[in-house]
């Protein structure tokens, strides 16, 4: 940069900042009249004795007062970060819940497929054919015992027989 440009800039910001203090000390001066102006007047009332020691202990109270502020709003933030953890976990569990159920819902599909392959596979089984004829001589839905694949048959599975020309359709519910 040019000197003299630089100079002049100098000149100006010294020249504010003189301007701005002499501003500043009238300022200060007009203060300090005014505080002992007000404290000379206090010292004559009659029960200003009684109230000066609460009066010196404003600072204190303010300074206690901007520490609770404080204190308050880090407890606002710490609540607000805890309702947000508090959400993200809900949300965790509500997925976690659903896939859950819907691997539920595909086991049971599978076992319930793996049933309906054995029953039509079966063909010849006596129990399943002998509870599916009665059943439907009757016209209703009748409980037997269905094997599991496990050894063991499942008990209480409900089946509707509906007969069609010599062939059978068979659901389990």
């Amino acid at each position: 940069m040019d000197a003299p440009l630089l100079a002049t800039r100098a000149s100006l910001a010294l020249s504010s900042l003189t301007s701005q203090l002499a501003h500043l000390e009238s300022q200060q001066s007009a203060l300090l009249t005014s505080l002992s102006l007000t404290s000379s007047t206090l010292s004559n009332l009659p029960n200003y004795n009684a109230i000066a020691p609460t009066l010196q202990m404003i600072p204190t109270y303010t300074a206690k007062l901007s520490r609770l502020r404080r204190a308050m709003v880090l407890q606002q933030q710490e609540v607000e970060s805890l309702k947000r953890r508090a959400l993200e976990a809900g949300k965790r569990r509500r997925e976690h819940l659903k896939k859950l159920r819907e691997r539920e819902r595909e086991e049971g599909e599978k076992d319930r497929g793996v049933l309906r392959a054995r029953v039509v596979g079966e063909g010849s089984s006596q129990t399943l054919e002998e509870g599916a004829e009665s059943g439907a001589e009757e016209g209703r839905a009748t409980p037997v015992s269905v094997p599991s694949g496990r050894g063991t048959p499942v008990q209480g599975a409900v089946k509707v027989v509906k007969k069609r020309k010599k062939a059978r359709k068979v659901e389990i519910q």
